[in-house]
Parts: C-alpha cells; sequence; structure tokens
C-alpha cells in the first residue's frame, strides 16, 4: 500500500449526483431564492458539530419512546468501541486482517452506544426523514402544489424548471447547517431527491409526475433517506480517524463504494410486511416522528445484527 495524506472526509457533495449538478458548486442543486425555512435541531456539541463552522442555537426534540420489544431487549452497549471500530474499517478497507464489512458495521453501531442511542442522536437525520414522508404523503393525496405550499414555499412550482424545484425543496426539508448531523441529512435528502429524478424521469420537466408515487415506492423512499443519512454519518465519523494518513485514496473510495450498497442491502425494514400504509401516517404529528425514531432504531438494529 502507498502512502497517502490524511483524508478529510466525504465532504458535502455527494459523489452520486446526475449530470447537471455544478461540480464547482457546493449546493447539488442550483440554489433557489431565501424561503422561510423551518429550523432542524442541533447535535451535541461533543459528538456530531463540526468545529470549523458556526454555532446553532438549540431547539426542541423528537418523543424519544420506543415501543418496538426487540429493541429494548437490546443491551446497554455505550463504552468506548470507537477505536476497535475504526481498526476494523481500515482492515476491511485494506483486505486484512479477516474483517467483514457487517463486522464493522455491527461494531460501528456498538460506538454509537446501540440502536436506540444512535437513532437518538440522529436528530437532523430524524427531522428530515419525516418531513420527506410529509411531502411524499401530501403529494399522492392533495397533489403537488398543496405539497409545495406545506414547505413554506410560496412560489408556483409547475413550469419551474425541475433543478430549482428540486432545490427548493432540498433547502425547505433540510436547509444547510453547521453539525457534521446537518450535513449528513442534507447529503442524504438530495440522494433521495435525486432517486425520485431518475425513479420518475423528471428529466422532462414534469415535476406532476410525483402525484403517482404509491405507498410501496413512498416507503422505499423514506429508507433510501435513512440509509443514506447512516451511510454518510459513517463516513463522516470515519473521516476523522484517517487523519492520520494511514488508509491510501483508493481505500477510502472502496469505502464510499460499499458501505451504502451493503447497509441498504443489510437493512431489509419490513414495512410493507407490518402493512404500515406510510402515505396515511400524519407526518405533521407525533406519529410521523415516532415513526421515524422507530424506523432509524431499526435499522441501526439490524446493522448490529449482521454477523
Amino acid at each position: 500500500m502507498g502512502t497517502s495524506g490524511p483524508y478529510p472526509g466525504p465532504g458535502k457533495r455527494s459523489p452520486l449526483l446526475p449530470p447537471w449538478a455544478d461540480e464547482g458548486n457546493s449546493e447539488p442543486f442550483p440554489s433557489p431564492s431565501p424561503q422561510p425555512y423551518p429550523e432542524i435541531p442541533s447535535s451535541p456539541p461533543d459528538s456530531n458539530r463540526n468545529p470549523n463552522q458556526g454555532t446553532q442555537p438549540p431547539h426542541s426534540d423528537v418523543p424519544n419512546s420506543i415501543p418496538y420489544t426487540y429493541v429494548l431487549k437490546q443491551p446497554n452497549l455505550g463504552g468506548n468501541y470507537w477505536p476497535n471500530t475504526s481498526k476494523q474499517f481500515t482492515n476491511y478497507a485494506q483486505g486484512g486482517g479477516g474483517v467483514s464489512l457487517g463486522k464493522a458495521l455491527k461494531s460501528y453501531t456498538r460506538s454509537k452506544g446501540g440502536p436506540q442511542r444512535a437513532a437518538r442522536a440522529a436528530r437532523a437525520g430524524r427531522l428530515s426523514t419525516t418531513k420527506l414522508g410529509g411531502f411524499l404523503s401530501t403529494t399522492a393525496t392533495r397533489g403537488i402544489i398543496s405539497a409545495w405550499k406545506d414547505l413554506g414555499l410560496s412560489d408556483t412550482i409547475i413550469g419551474m424548471p425541475v433543478e430549482l424545484a428540486l432545490a427548493s425543496i432540498l433547502d425547505a426539508i433540510v436547509p444547510e447547517g453547521a453539525t457534521l448531523d446537518e450535513s449528513a441529512a442534507r447529503q442524504a435528502i438530495n440522494a433521495t431527491l435525486v432517486e425520485i429524478y431518475k425513479r420518475y424521469q423528471l428529466d422532462d420537466g414534469n415535476i406532476s409526475k410525483l402525484e403517482a408515487i404509491d405507498n410501496k415506492i413512498a416507503g422505499e423512499l423514506v429508507v433510501y433517506s435513512v440509509v443514506r443519512y447512516i451511510s454518510e454519518r459513517i463516513l463522516q465519523d470515519l473521516g476523522t480517524s484517517f487523519e492520520n494518513g494511514k488508509i491510501s485514496l483508493d481505500e477510502v473510495i472502496k469505502l464510499e463504494r460499499e458501505v451504502f450498497p451493503y447497509i441498504r442491502e443489510t437493512v431489509k425494514l419490513e414495512i410493507h410486511l407490518q402493512n404500515i400504509n406510510v402515505l396515511a401516517i400524519n407526518w405533521a404529528g407525533p406519529e410521523g416522528q415516532q415513526f421515524s425514531e422507530n424506523i432509524y432504531t431499526q435499522a441501526y438494529a439490524l446493522m448490529e445484527a449482521k454477523p
């Protein structure tokens, strides 16, 4: 293995952007005109705050109760697991030590204090997933214009360039914030909007095609946002542990390419088997907040259960 410089982390921009994303712009979509966006809760300064960025005032958080009994049976896995976690990811990336990606992800979940604590720490992730669910539900039941207005966007969406419309939706769901948690949430929603763009072939500019979304696809997109957020947070955390330059750029790229699809395959959240109608959830109330927390907890629990 050759030498390399310190790894700065995955950065602010997803490597999976469509061709119309500006390579020289930190914004995944073109910046729309300013809007009165909702606030996002800030993360605890001792774990998630980026020291190179400013501060945000504290905001209220969503409820913390977890009704899933199999999650409640998980042991309290607090403690200093991170050195072992970092070592396992490094060994996996370098192809040595007999470490599987599954074992590394299991160790990562333990380093976060277990599924419940990991989910509770994902404040911006949970909030952005909740807002995404509300947007998809309203689009399906009351139309894209109503969903647009519910996000606090006053300009008309019909006839607007689709890239600008998606940029507005991105900023309304999760504006740029000062924490790594908020950055990961923004990347996750951006990637989910890219997925929507591809699935509904919005390159023709007809964003009203989203009104045909059904419960199955809406559920898949909600899960997609959860998995993408977790993947982004893992890469952010690993970025701080690779600053000693002991991992090459090729090995970093290997992790960036393999972490998300592996987690996506692992996290098979049985939304449809539970007969949950994602489009019928009241995402603006406690039901939506609780569902979002449950799905994050399940995702981390499934990662931890991986052999």
